[in-house]
């Protein structure tokens, strides 16, 4: 799936966040418009009650001659109307603001028919325009017909000016908000992101060839992925490093045995066992060089490898080739390693079979975990011993060394260390050479754990 990440994050979260807060803010203007519309029907209560209050009987009828407790229902066009009917529909009184506004308004004003005494009846008005109304009806003993019917209301203009603003200031506040997080967002996934968009930069330089290998200061989550490719770019170059000096020493061992040829080739009686030797020697250096060449490692292993098994199957193949040779097998930890089952077949049926070459009667080996000081870390080390000559302390450089002309090694010593040490390193491991206690040599293989 193609496409920037960081765009991803960016619209999703952005997505998310938008949804979010439309729903808040929806959530808070009904909460809002909900507590105004309450507001507004508690006033009207309080005017109803004081209407009840400042009410006398008068012979069969309601007087109200005391002052009213709110100012406005004396005003004419104030916003707040009351208005007090009997069961018979008779207007027993009406407040001042009321009687300004005209009979056609009086009249949209009548209470909700069959009213139970002691219930609060609010509704919302539309026309002749937008008003709040409130009404309560009660038996008021002492008048004829007993039940009267308060009915206080206002105009919501003013309420739904509070609305409009409110909403108005919630919609730009969350509007701020979204934008606000989206760049609070953006700069947080530029500065999360940073270790991969360096990590981009670093590989471009990479296959520009500007750069040889990346940095080591990644964050956890790519401390392996950034390991990973720096054993591939490590492997590349070993590769290509591989491929130039085998061919380089082929082009040298190639010379003498073509020059021979070519003089040969020019007498007049041509010696067949000349021939044959050089054209053996020749077919030897090109299988010697193509071993070299095909020595590689697996960029990212993926499989755990039992060594035990490994070691076992190598051995039954060396009993049948050396029948004089006792071998040992001592495993101490049931190692499993992250590494190539081929790859290990080749380390160690290297190192094995050059011990049992070399030995005289016995060869010992030994898997064990062990802690690797110049490595720093802990990891499974295998032994081989052999009782043989071992190996002098002047020549242990020199059969590891990768760019020694393996014509001047000892026979079947050099190639096969040479390998293993190349794989084992491709592996970060480490290959080292030393006295064993049995007489001969002791090749250890260190191979550190991956978790």
């Amino acid at each position: 799936m193609k496409g920037s990440i960081q765009r991803r994050l960016i619209s999703i979260t952005g997505l998310v966040l938008v949804v979010f807060l439309t729903a808040t803010g929806w959530v808070l203007d009904r909460t809002y418009s909900a507590s105004i519309h309450q507001g507004a029907e508690e006033q009207l209560k309080l005017v109803i009650y004081a209407l009840m209050g400042v009410a006398e009987e008068e012979g069969e009828s309601l007087v109200f001659n005391q002052s009213l407790a709110d100012p406005r229902l004396a005003q004419a066009q104030s916003g707040l109307y009351a208005i007090v009917i009997d069961d018979l529909k008779r207007t027993l009184w009406s407040s001042s603001s009321l009687q300004s506004i005209g009979t056609s308004d009086v009249f949209d004003f009548a209470p909700p028919q069959d009213l139970a005494p002691g219930i609060f009846s609010f509704a919302k008005i539309a026309v002749p325009k937008p008003r709040f109304q409130l009404s309560y009806a009660v038996i008021w003993e002492g008048i004829e017909p007993s039940k009267v019917t308060f009915t206080a209301i206002v105009d919501q203009a003013p309420y739904l000016e509070a609305i409009d603003d409110f909403r108005q200031n919630l919609w730009l506040g969350l509007g701020g908000a979204t934008v606000f997080f989206v760049l609070a967002q953006l700069l947080a996934l530029r500065w999360g992101l940073r270790p991969l968009l360096a990590m981009q930069l670093e590989v471009r330089q990479l296959e520009q060839g500007t750069r040889r290998e990346l940095s080591r200061a990644y964050p956890i989550e790519l401390s392996r992925l950034a390991e990973n490719l720096q054993r591939y770019v490590t492997h590349e170059q070993s590769q290509r490093s591989r491929y130039r000096q085998s061919l380089d020493n082929l082009a040298h061992s190639l010379k003498t045995p073509l020059t021979v040829l070519r003089n040969a080739a020019l007498e007049s009686v041509v010696d067949k066992n000349l021939l044959a030797n050089q054209i053996d020697l020749m077919q030897d250096t090109v299988n010697r060089q193509l071993a070299r060449v095909v020595v590689t490692a697996p960029t990212i292993p993926n499989t755990q490898v039992d060594v035990s098994l490994v070691v076992r199957k190598i051995a039954r193949t060396l009993e049948v080739a050396f029948p004089n040779i006792d071998l040992l097998f001592e495993a101490h930890t049931q190692a499993q390693l992250l590494i190539d089952e081929g790859d290990l077949l080749e380390v160690l049926g290297n190192v094995m079979e050059n011990a049992c070459k070399y030995g005289k009667y016995s060869v010992r080996i030994i898997v064990d975990q062990a802690a690797n000081t110049s490595l720093l870390g802990r990891g499974i080390e295998i032994s081989v011993e052999d009782d043989g000559q071992g190996i002098p302390q002047a020549m242990r450089e020199e059969v590891l060394d990768r760019g020694s002309r393996l014509d001047t090694q000892q026979s079947g010593q050099g190639i096969g260390l040479a390998v293993a040490k190349e794989l084992v390193t491709l592996y970060q491991g480490a290959l080292t050479i030393a006295d064993s206690n049995m007489g001969g040599a002791k090749i250890s293989l260190f191979f550190p754990l991956k978790g």
